[in-house]
């Protein structure tokens, strides 16, 4: 099976000077916007009395992750092993994998064990055993909690979630890092009425969280309590419950027009953009052709914009056309139509290396 196709990383000595030397489409970011969205959520943290563990898996670069932890390295959510290796490759610690673990990546995961502060995340009795042995020290875990997004995690009202709280504290082989919850469900909130609709999943996450927590303490010892997405981060009450320590969003380091539509973040807090060149203009059919497929924007729904390749009115750029004139935007792709071009200003962009470690994913 040959190697998926993929463009070839760009260097520091490599990094474009200017617009008209990238090979589109490609992916930009306005790294002043990713400086301001992180050193709020950063602060966001401070002021509500808990620890921002930012998740990784939007922009999965090391710059970000400096930024995203203000300089420290430590304190990171991921999503994959293979971005756990990226991070702990270099130099990042405290990095907790917020995926229930199976047993086939039991080896893998405790080689980072060994080698750095690594947390791993169960739901469920039969990982508690597969973790026993299969390390040369306790295993840190968090206990992932159900807070009404359905998708993973203990049952709140269940005895049985206390009992296997008790279990990750009392065995050998592993050590009760806390409590994990992600309020996914707050991406159902719709943009009518979006900030009451966000009360909603942040409430019971909350809630949730709380609830086990007290009975958990009444038992043992529950260092850690996270929560949080970006709609809810974004959105936060005025202030946390006692009881929660964390919180963990990720989308909000770049942000995009879904989390604007959500009420996260308005249009200049959006630090991405996707570049593609306009390559056709067909008057007459008041359209204009550009060399990107709809899914370099999104495979998730109409969340993008489309971006023109200069710093000049289109109208300006091409007068003998009008393309200043025409009203839709084609994609090459299926014949998808936007309406929306967003004019890009030169020396915007910058070089990030990615974790695409795609044979390890």
């Amino acid at each position: 099976m040959e190697p998926p196709c993929k463009q070839p990383r760009i260097s520091a000595q490599s990094t474009p000077k200017d617009v008209s030397e990238l090979v589109t489409p490609c992916y930009i970011g306005y790294k002043s916007v990713i400086q301001r969205n992180s050193e709020r959520m950063l602060q966001r943290a401070k002021q509500l009395g808990c620890q921002l563990r930012p998740h990784m898996k939007t922009h999965k670069t090391i710059q970000g992750g400096v930024l995203a932890t203000d300089g420290t390295k430590r304190c990171i959510t991921v999503s994959t092993l293979a971005e756990a290796e990226f991070y702990a490759d270099a130099g990042f610690e405290d990095i907790c994998y917020a995926v229930p673990i199976t047993a086939e990546k039991l080896p893998r995961a405790a080689q980072l064990h060994e080698r750095c502060l690594f947390h791993v995340c169960v739901d469920h009795p039969q990982a508690v055993e597969a973790r026993c042995g299969q390390a040369n020290k306790p295993w840190s875990v968090f206990l992932m909690v159900d807070c009404g997004y359905g998708r993973d995690g203990v049952d709140v009202k269940d005895p049985t979630s206390v009992q296997l709280a008790q279990r990750l504290a009392s065995s050998k082989g592993t050590r009760l890092a806390g409590l994990y919850t992600h309020g996914g469900h707050s991406y159902d909130a719709s943009q009518v009425c979006c900030g009451d609709r966000l009360r909603a999943p942040r409430a019971v996450g909350l809630t949730a969280a709380k609830g086990v927590h007290s009975r958990c303490e009444t038992l043992l010892q529950v260092p850690i309590v996270g929560v949080g997405s970006t709609p809810t981060c974004s959105n936060p009450p005025n202030q946390f419950p006692s009881e929660v320590t964390e919180m963990h969003p990720g989308n909000y380091i770049y942000y995009d027009t879904m989390q604007q539509a959500l009420g996260s973040c308005s249009e200049e807090d959006i630090a991405v953009r996707v570049l593609t060149r306009v390559i056709g203009a067909y008057e007459r059919r008041n359209l204009l052709l550009v060399d990107m497929g709809w899914t370099a924007c999104s495979k998730q729904g109409p969340w993008a914009a489309l971006v023109s390749q200069t710093d000049r009115q289109i109208g300006k750029e091409e007068p003998k056309s009008g393309l200043g004139q025409f009203g839709d935007v084609r994609s090459t792709s299926h014949g998808r139509r936007e309406k929306t071009l967003h004019l890009l200003r030169r020396r915007l962009f910058f070089g990030w290396a990615r974790c695409i470690r795609l044979e390890k994913l």
